[in-house]
């Protein structure tokens, strides 16, 4: 059997999967550190994860809390958060992997990471209200647990489709340092806010980031590799960010003068050809 060359398809293959942001370009580390689009899916990556660790941490003892508060024995209080994080936060974790991904096959890595971030910070608002009742707390965490789980179907297949698949294996470590970094900042609130007894507080940051992670992922767009080549600047990073209209409204704010002469310079011109009139 011979495989057929790189980049082969069948003739009158149509690729129409909208989950491809999937360029020609496959960027070195160095090149994919030199582009916004790194820092803002290391931003959202570090927020998704660390709301979840969090959460994973706080699983059993904020619901006792919760649930010894609402008349439930210290017994069954445990009982109860042990099953919601044993069973329903583990077994959802492991289908939310399943399902994150193959949706995002269909309508796209960045808006199902969207998705997945703004349904967890919804989860993560009201998960305080939803501690103290056997039954919703079993919901909240298997929603919290299908959500973290689909962290790590989405961002691998993320990272080959915005810097290339032939050198994943050396870029997606450095995407995946940001799970180290929420997997520290993410249990230590969690733990000081507890420490204080202020366990909402704790689940209310976390939402207030997976926000600001959905508005992060919404800005990644498909970078340029001519530009991630040259030394980092500010025209660079406005150009990677599809900001060049913006720069252009600073650079009018800041020389007036130089735009105005350039404009009274093309006075008289043809509009199609530059020619003069005269």
């Amino acid at each position: 059997m011979v495989m057929p060359p790189k980049g082969w398809k069948p003739e009158g293959f149509i690729e129409n999967s909208p989950a491809a942001t999937k360029g020609t370009q496959n960027y070195t580390v160095l090149e994919m550190l030199r582009t916004p689009q790194f820092y803002l899916i290391f931003l959202t990556f570090t927020v998704s994860a660390g709301a979840g660790l969090m959460s994973i941490g706080l699983m059993k003892l904020y619901p006792m809390e919760a649930l010894q508060t609402n008349g439930y024995g210290v017994l069954e209080a445990s009982a109860i958060a042990g099953t919601a994080m044993a069973v329903f936060f583990s077994l959802a974790n492991g289908v939310g992997r399943i399902v994150w991904g193959t949706l995002s096959d269909i309508i796209g890595r960045r808006k199902s990471v969207a998705a997945m971030t703004i349904t967890q910070a919804v989860i993560l608002f009201s998960f305080t209200s939803m501690a103290g009742n056997e039954y919703l707390l079993y919901f909240g965490a298997m929603l919290i647990g299908f959500n973290f789980g689909g962290n790590f179907a989405l961002f691998p297949t993320l990272t080959a489709d915005v810097f290339g698949n032939d050198l994943i294996g050396q870029n997606y470590p450095f995407v995946f340092l940001s799970y180290g970094v929420g997997g520290v900042a993410g249990p230590l609130l969690g733990g000081v806010l507890g420490d204080m007894g202020n366990f909402p507080l704790a689940f209310s940051i976390c939402g207030f980031a997976c926000l600001a992670g959905a508005a992060c992922i919404m800005l990644v767009k498909k970078p340029d590799h001519d530009e991630a080549l040259r030394p980092a600047s500010v025209h660079g990073f406005m150009h990677q960010m599809h900001l060049d209209h913006f720069e252009n409204i600073v650079e009018y704010a800041k020389h007036p003068d130089h735009f105005k002469r350039v404009a009274k310079s093309r006075e008289g011109q043809d509009p199609v050809t530059g020619s003069s009139h005269d």
